[in-house]
Parts: C-alpha cells; sequence; structure tokens
C-alpha cells in the first residue's frame, strides 16, 4: 500500500520508494504510540484479518497541540466506507477514552474522497488551512458529550 504512486498520491511524502523508508514510518507510528498513547493504527478486515491500511490519531506534524484524524487504505478497499468506519471508531476512541475535546481532520483540497469521509464520520468543514507547509482544508469534530 505505502508504495502504490495511486494510493500515495494525497500523502505529502508520496510513495515509499524503499522498505527501509516504509519501515521508518512504521518505526514512527510506533514511537508516538508509545509516546502519547494513541497512533495510527493497523486497519484489517474483521472477517479475514487482512491489512487493508491504516487510521489513527496523530499530533499534527509530529507535535500538536492539534491532534488529527488519518486514514490511509489500499485502493482495492476504495469506496466502501471502510474508512468512515475507521475515523469514526478513531474519533469515538479519542473523545471517549483520551478525553479529548477537538478532534482535526486535513486534507488537499482536491482530495474528494477523502472530504467525504471526513464529513460523513460527522466533521465539519472549518475553511483553508496551511499545515505541514501545504495549503490544505481543515474539518473539525468535537467532542458533544
Amino acid at each position: 500500500m505505502f508504495g502504490d504512486e495511486e494510493t500515495m498520491r494525497f500523502i505529502p511524502r508520496g510513495a515509499s520508494p524503499s522498505l527501509e523508508r516504509t519501515r521508518g514510518a512504521v518505526e514512527r507510528f510506533i514511537r508516538h504510540e508509545r509516546e502519547h498513547g494513541f497512533g495510527l493504527w493497523a486497519v484489517e478486515l474483521r472477517a479475514t484479518g487482512e491489512f487493508i491500511g491504516d487510521c489513527g490519531l496523530v499530533y499534527v506534524e509530529g507535535k500538536g497541540p492539534e491532534v488529527e484524524v488519518a486514514y490511509h487504505l489500499a485502493k482495492e478497499w476504495w469506496g466502501r466506507g471502510l474508512a468512515t468506519e475507521a475515523a469514526r471508531a478513531c474519533l469515538d476512541y479519542g473523545f471517549r477514552e483520551l478525553g479529548l475535546r477537538e478532534i482535526i481532520a486535513i486534507c488537499f483540497p482536491e482530495h474528494v474522497a477523502s472530504r467525504r469521509v471526513m464529513e460523513k464520520a460527522g466533521m465539519r468543514y472549518v475553511g483553508p488551512a496551511r499545515y505541514y507547509e501545504l495549503d490544505l482544508v481543515k474539518y473539525v469534530a468535537n467532542d458533544r458529550r
């Protein structure tokens, strides 16, 4: 998944050209979770346990203070509602288990599918935003307890 150009076209660093770069990214995910108690987790099919992507909560730009919900699925799993299901589960975890009051999501303005996931997950559009030195759009979900 991480090496596929089409799957990773809207990810700022793009597809991983090597196993070493992918391994480094996974190690960063693991370190983030150890340090903060949350991170990106594997998304698997319930029926088979097959890895189809990742989804989770991370500090924006690796430092916060904002927390972002992020998701990436292999292209053969696009359009099935799985990213929305995973994003909703992560938002629920962030609010109920971590006590977060707000979680954001960001993407390139032209990434229509990702924007649909954010909206279906219950997030609201805030407007243009600048993160990771990129011009993006921002969505927000607030804890409604």
